[in-house]
């Protein structure tokens, strides 16, 4: 797959998720209704930070985003165990259009370039950075896939926290 498609899929992936964002009030970002593990301002986090892992630990890029929101938003966190006040859905936002430019900008020509160490799912190993950012975008796709029943569920439901 040429660069620009990889680029372009990256950018419709995550006018996606940014539409889905939108669509969200900050008093539904933190409900979590019964049967869900998380909240949808975790989900979202969660987008933010795996792609800005991706980056960081498998390109060699300097992170972006604070230290925080890994605290916040990384594999095995919870809300219920946040110590400190959440990013505002608009800044969540806000992040996720910046990285989209910033993968655009600091990868679009890296694609083919084998990655700082594989990563490995199912016993699948992908080499290249092109081939690990491509993966991304099914986890991108499968958390604001949660996001949408998470959002029904809310919308259909006495709201609390």
């Amino acid at each position: 797959m040429k660069n620009d498609m990889v680029l372009r899929q990256v950018e419709v992936v995550r006018a996606i998720t940014l539409q889905k964002v939108e669509s969200i009030t900050e008093d539904m970002a933190d409900i979590m209704p019964k049967g869900f593990n998380n909240t949808i301002r975790w989900n979202v986090g969660h987008i933010l930070i795996v792609q800005e892992q991706i980056a960081s630990n498998f390109a060699g890029l300097p992170q972006q985003l604070s230290p925080e929101f890994v605290t916040l938003f990384g594999n095995r966190t919870k809300p219920s165990e946040w110590q400190v006040e959440p990013p505002t859905l608009q800044t969540l936002s806000n992040e996720l259009k910046k990285q989209t430019d910033y993968i655009k900008e600091s990868l679009g020509n890296r694609l083919q370039e084998k990655a700082i160490k594989p990563f490995v799912r199912l016993g699948f190993e992908m080499e290249t950075i092109g081939e690990i950012l491509t993966f991304s975008l099914h986890h991108e796709g499968m958390h604001t896939g949660v996001i949408n029943p998470i959002q029904r569920a809310i919308e259909g439901s006495t709201p609390s926290k």
